[in-house]
Parts: structure tokens; sequence; C-alpha cells
């Protein structure tokens, strides 16, 4: 069976990911899941390019993903799926996907948000999303690489809210 790999990274596809993800995993396929790259052109070519050529790159509307999962997408080939943020994950999983667990990678901070791990800092909106994620039965985890140790990100923001 193969794997699938599902994390929240503002960044999309950039060193981390191809290197330490994609690399040290195997994995054969990037998925996005995000409206606004699947409704910018020239974004998603300066994203397939930064992927090696072997490499599949596939953008999707969330309703398209959904659709593909439930086809067996992810059953296919070893995929990472990459969100830009927590809203784009529950959308997914209103759909009634299941995701067992999620990794999340970065979420920039910008002066408004609340800063709970180096590279995670979080809205409001986030905190509620990454519950209601939570409450649907998927783990969420917080890791720069698959080697590093996995951190409860729910206990973080329990803590904090």
């Amino acid at each position: 069976m193969a794997r699938t790999v599902f994390r929240i990274d503002d960044r999309l596809i950039h060193g981390q990911v191809l290197e330490g993800w994609i690399h040290n995993l195997n994995l054969t396929r990037v998925a996005i899941v995000s409206e606004r790259v699947k409704n910018d052109e020239e974004y998603r070519r300066i994203l397939e390019f930064s992927v090696p050529p072997e490499i599949k790159v596939d953008i999707f509307s969330i309703r398209e993903m959904a659709e593909k999962i439930k086809g067996g997408y992810t059953e296919e080939e070893d995929t990472i799926v990459l969100f830009e943020n927590t809203s784009e994950v529950l959308e997914l999983l209103d759909y009634g996907v299941r995701i067992e667990s999620l990794n999340v990678g970065c979420l920039h901070y910008n002066g408004s948000n609340l800063q709970v791990r180096k590279s995670i800092a979080v809205t409001d909106k986030d905190i509620n999303n990454f519950k209601d994620i939570d409450s649907m039965g998927t783990q969420i985890e917080c890791r720069a690489l698959p080697q590093d140790r996995k951190v409860d990100l729910v206990e973080i923001i329990n803590k904090i809210k």
C-alpha cells in the first residue's frame, strides 16, 4: 500500500519538503491542494518547475482532491499532500475524506498571529480549525523533518486557549 503524508506548510514546495520529506521518504508524487494555486497559472508553473522531473506534481482544488482521494489516488503511489493553511485541511475533511495524521511544518509569523513553535504561528481561526480537525479523528503533529521528534500540536494549543 502506498504511503501518504499530509502536511501544512505555507511555503508549499521548498528545500525542506524536497530533501527532508520527498527524498528521505522516497515519495514519488506531490499533490498541492490550494484554490489559490490552482487558479494562478504562473505560480503553478513555478512550483512544478521547482521539483525534479522524476517527481510528479499535481495541483488540485479542494473538491478535486476529495474526489481523487475517494477514487483511490493516494493508494496509487507514495505521495505528499501539501496545504497552505488549516482551512483547506478542514474543508477536505468536510468532504468526507479521512486523514489519520497531519504534519504541520510551517505557518509563518506575520505580526498579528501567535507564535506557538519556532516555525508555527496561529490565528484564532487556525486554533479553532485545529480543534475541529482533531475532533474529526486526525492526529496533528508538528516537526520540520521526518526524523525529528513528533510534537502534539493540539497539546500546545490547548495550553494556550
